[in-house]
Parts: structure tokens; sequence; C-alpha cells
């Protein structure tokens, strides 16, 4: 047998004064996620149908890509930054060295015996994080690059990386985020568009993609049917919004993408997930040069950006780039 319970009207009332407040903060606040998250909340849908190579290094995730490449995961923070092992029968090419915040020098170890050498992407600090921990380094033969990696970046310019809601601190026990910095690093040998890697039986085609940096590069096995396209495409917000965007170089380089991403087998950018369609990336060019003619317009996003959405990318542009677009119109 069950009762009905009855309350006071005075005890209903301080019960709503207190819990009211609570349900509409949680529903209203816009604050940052608890530091918890990113330890909490599931690997992205995706990852899971990759073969997993288990390491030591409880920070990285490491996936079987075929064709001897290995994506290696940073997927515990914001970034979701990926660097590609790629070997070859005499040696091997290490696609950007990710966060720095553990080794990846470690990991390669765990995965090869060849000797390796490094290349990135491009020289924002989330694919440099571990080029120090390298005595090979190629890098494109630019002045963006140059000042990289003779100074890296100082804690200011990289702090807000391991704000508490950014990572899960508990992947890094021994991290130091107080005086986290990325390292400047030394390079062998300076690169142009065009240059061709021989790895043995394995070569790579370096492509200058400039726009998200100045910088910017993909790489193109031919055999393979492989494409790396660092940040010039990925599926999420692409981001040309930094102080180096040059919205008229990305569009050609976009272009020039969609050019190689036609004859691969296969993308693999360097965040969120190491494989996209090529087809998407065919679309990207496609959208952005209607971006550029004024043919699509964007609505309003964070940080005083245009937002282009289409499905499984967007275009993220800062405002303050829109006129370059308009400029490299032809009359």
């Amino acid at each position: 047998m069950t009762t009905k319970n009855t309350y006071h009207p005075l005890v209903i009332i301080t019960l709503l004064i207190f819990i009211l407040p609570a349900f509409s903060f949680n529903i209203f606040s816009h604050k940052a996620p608890p530091a918890e998250s990113w330890c909490d909340r599931p690997l992205r849908r995706g990852l899971e149908k990759l073969a997993e190579i288990k390491t030591s290094r409880p920070w990285f995730k490491v996936y079987n890509v075929g064709h001897n490449t290995y994506a290696i995961d940073e997927p515990y923070n914001w970034e979701e930054t990926i660097g590609y092992l790629i070997l070859g029968k005499d040696k091997a090419l290490l696609f950007d060295t990710g966060m720095g915040l553990d080794s990846i020098s470690l990991v390669v170890k765990e995965l090869t015996k060849l000797p390796v050498t490094v290349l990135n992407s491009h020289t924002h600090p989330d694919h440099i994080g571990g080029n120090s921990e390298f005595g090979h380094v190629l890098a494109m033969n630019a002045n963006y690059t140059r000042i990289n990696s003779a100074r890296g970046y100082q804690h200011q310019d990289v702090k807000w990386e391991v704000r508490p809601a950014s990572f899960c601190l508990s992947r890094l026990p021994r991290a130091d985020t107080a005086h986290y910095y990325i390292k400047p690093f030394k390079v062998s040998r300076f690169i142009s568009d065009g240059y061709m890697i021989d790895l043995g039986s394995r070569k790579l085609q370096v492509i200058a993609t400039p726009g998200h940096t100045p910088d910017a590069i993909c790489l193109y096995d031919k055999q393979a049917g492989y494409f790396w396209c660092g940040d010039s495409f990925y599926e999420g917000p692409i981001l040309l919004s930094g102080d180096s965007t040059d919205l008229k170089a990305y569009k050609k380089s976009i272009n020039i993408m969609s050019h190689f991403a036609a004859m691969a087998k296969r993308v693999l950018p360097a965040h969120n997930l190491p494989i996209a369609d090529p087809a998407l990336v065919i679309k990207a060019a496609a959208v952005f040069n209607q971006i550029a003619s004024g043919a699509q317009k964007g609505v309003p996003g964070e940080d005083n950006t245009l937002v282009f959405d289409f499905g499984k990318f967007s275009y993220q542009i800062g405002q303050r780039f829109m006129p370059q677009l308009v400029l490299s119109k032809k009359p």
C-alpha cells in the first residue's frame, strides 16, 4: 500500500528558490566544459572502424590506415591533431609531430626501426610540437617556416591549449602545463614545391598549398593513391581565420588539391578523422569557388567569422579576410 505525501507550501517555495536557478544555469550557461569532459567523452565516431595499434603512451591512439602508414592521433584534446608515420623500404617519414604534450618519438620507435625524417604540413604549434625530438627535419623554404622553427612558440602563445577545458590531463600525469611551450627546432634541409621524398620503393611528392598558412603543403603517394592534406581540408570546421590566412592563395590551393583528390583513393587530413572521402575535397573546391564568386552566403560565427556549412565540413572564414576574395576576382 502507498501513501500520498503532502508538503507544506513554505517547503515547496524554498525548494523552488534553490532548484530553479541551478536548472536555469545548466540551460543557459555557455561556459567552457568542465575539465573532465575530454576524459569522459567517447572517441570521435568513425575511429572505432579502424585497426588500432597499441603503444605504451596513453595520450596517443595509433591506427593502421593501410600501405604501411600509421595515423598517430591525439584525440584527448580539442585540437584532435593527427600525424602520420609513412614507411618505405629504407626510411620513414613522420608527417607532423603533434602537440608536444607527450613524446611522439617514443611512439615512433615502437612502430619502426627505420631512420625517420620529419616534415610538417605547416608550422602551427599543434603540428610541430615534437619536431625537436628528431635529428632530421625537412621544411618548406618560406619565411614563415624559418621564423617558427627558429623561435618555436612561447608559453603565452600556446597556454590556451592546456586550459583545463581543452584536454584530458589524466592522460598526461606528468605534464607541466604551467610551462608548456613549443621548442625551436633545427631544419636539416629547406625544400620547395614539387620536391620528391624517396623512402625506398615509395616516393612522396610535396605540393605547396598555401592559404591556411604560407607554408602549408600536401603530400601525394601516386603508387598507393594516398593524399595527405594537413589543415587545408578535414571533416569539421576548416579554419581560415588566423593572421596568416590568404584566401586568394587558398582558392588556388584547394583547386590544386581537387586535382590530386580526383586521382586519390584516400585523403588523410591532420585533424578529427584520419581518412576522408576524396569526393569531399572535390566538393570543397567547388563550393569555395562559389564562396569566392559571392554565390554562397555565410552566416555570422564566433570571433568575427563567417560560417559556410556543407554538412561534413564547413568553412569558418575571418570576416576581415573576405575582401581578399573580392580583390582576386577578374574584372
